[in-house]
């Protein structure tokens, strides 16, 4: 009768571990705020994008999630445009994310030289146009 016990025991306490994985995954859909803000911060723009469905008022925002993803939500890892030729013109843009990604609180800000830098580094993240 100990065994039948242990077995009860056993799988209610799998049971309870699935509960918290299932809310998890809920929590786990990305809703971000993109800023995009140039040297004349009067030209900032600004998207919202969601995704797991991908949304929002990005424009590109099934390109968009799919770095997110493949950087697995490290904004320092986004796959960019590796191949991209950039010029020395310097004029600064600064772009930031927030919100929450897979679970995760997201707080990201970064200065780029200039745009080709930006999307070399970020692709389409932040730069919806180029694709």
């Amino acid at each position: 009768m100990n065994s039948k016990r242990i077995v009860t025991m056993s799988a209610l306490a799998c049971a309870g571990l699935l509960f918290p994985l299932a809310g998890t995954a809920a929590a786990a859909d990305g809703e971000l705020t993109m800023t995009v803000t140039p040297q004349n911060p009067s030209a900032a723009t600004a998207y919202s994008l969601t995704c797991n469905p991908d949304g929002g008022d990005h424009p590109a925002a099934d390109a968009a999630c799919a770095e997110i993803e493949a950087a697995r939500g490290d904004f320092t890892a986004l796959p960019g445009e590796p191949g991209m030729l950039c010029t020395y013109l310097y004029d600064p843009v600064t772009v930031s994310a927030t919100g929450r990604w897979m679970g995760q609180e997201v707080n990201y800000q970064e200065t780029f030289p200039n745009t080709c830098e930006l999307i070399r580094e970020t692709g389409s993240v932040f730069v919806p146009e180029i694709r």
